[in-house]
């Protein structure tokens, strides 16, 4: 049985949205204040709540704010008075599931609060199942086009936090060395576009990179991307481009510092400060990047 957490500083409001609930078959809960609900939501985890805005002690719009960073999937539903839209609509902003106007409770109430607990319901059942994903591997194949890089490092993003590795520091590094990674492919693997070029006049650059694409042999080579999570936790990226390729063994070393002062090789200095283990294809066509560890102690 559903428990909803009904909030307002009306006794009489309370009562006659408790009576409704109830007849419906629902648990229900009751607090006079924003305060007084969260003691309630942290103790008894209702499956929704439905509040009031204007209230002493703690309003809805701070409740809804304070929820949603404790407790997000509970979901919340505020009800306004006629006139107070402009606060229904703050109250969205902060984090609230939907709202609905106290002149139309009797009527909508309930359908509302079946929407928001399917929907919610589903979100649950989603992270108890991807709390048992052990393994995701995704491949995919990109245009020579900068702009498409940034979906890629979301990408990244979005797999690291499905399996719950690594904390928001470390994804944004792993994401600059991917985005470093793929550009590095696009533009000095498939487009054959050298370091010193990038190092120099930046709307030289930018041109070269718009003419290369549409000519003959680059503008038809791709760049494929291979990402594999483990919850152990272990991240594997694997990027390859279709370029000619070069002899790994002559790449500068990023840490010398002529190359950091002058830019060159900046991004393999982030690539291999980021990851555990980078290793390059014989043909250097292909850059391999594993993380396996969280480098942050407690």
């Amino acid at each position: 049985m559903a428990m909803i957490l009904i909030v307002d500083d009306s006794t009489l409001q309370r009562n006659t949205l408790q009576k409704i609930l109830l007849q419906a078959g629902y648990a229900v809960v009751q607090a006079s204040n924003g305060r007084e609900a969260l003691d309630i939501v942290r103790r008894d985890a209702p499956s929704a709540v439905v509040t009031d805005i204007h209230m002493p002690e703690m309003d809805g719009i701070a409740l809804v704010g304070y929820l949603r960073k404790e407790i997000p999937s509970v979901p919340v539903l505020v009800t306004t008075d006629f006139g107070n839209e402009d606060l229904a609509v703050r109250a969205l902003r902060a984090g609230a599931s939907s709202y609905v106007a106290k002149k139309h409770l009797a009527r909508d109430i309930l359908q509302i609060l079946d929407e928001l607990l399917t929907v919610a319901t589903v979100k649950q059942q989603e992270a108890f199942f991807l709390d048992r994903l052990t393994v995701t591997e995704n491949e995919f194949t990109i245009e020579n086009n900068p702009d498409l890089v940034a979906h890629v490092v979301s990408h990244v993003e979005s797999l690291m936090l499905q399996m719950r590795i690594f904390d928001e520091s470390e994804h944004v590094q792993i994401g600059v060395a991917v985005h470093e990674a793929t550009v590095n492919a696009i533009v000095h693997g498939n487009l054959e576009i050298s370091s010193e070029l990038k190092s120099g006049d930046w709307q030289t650059y930018h041109d070269t990179v718009a003419e290369r694409n549409k000519m003959d042999p680059y503008q038809t080579r791709r760049v494929t991307i291979s990402v594999r999570a483990t919850r152990e936790p272990m991240l594997t990226i694997r990027i390859k481009d279709q370029g000619k390729g070069y002899d790994p063994n002559k790449l500068p070393d990023p840490t010398d510092i002529e190359n950091i002062l002058m830019g060159c090789g900046r991004g393999l200095l982030l690539i291999r400060t980021f990851f555990d283990t980078v290793t390059h294809s014989p043909s250097g066509n292909e850059i391999t990047m594993v993380k396996r560890k969280s480098t942050r102690t407690a």
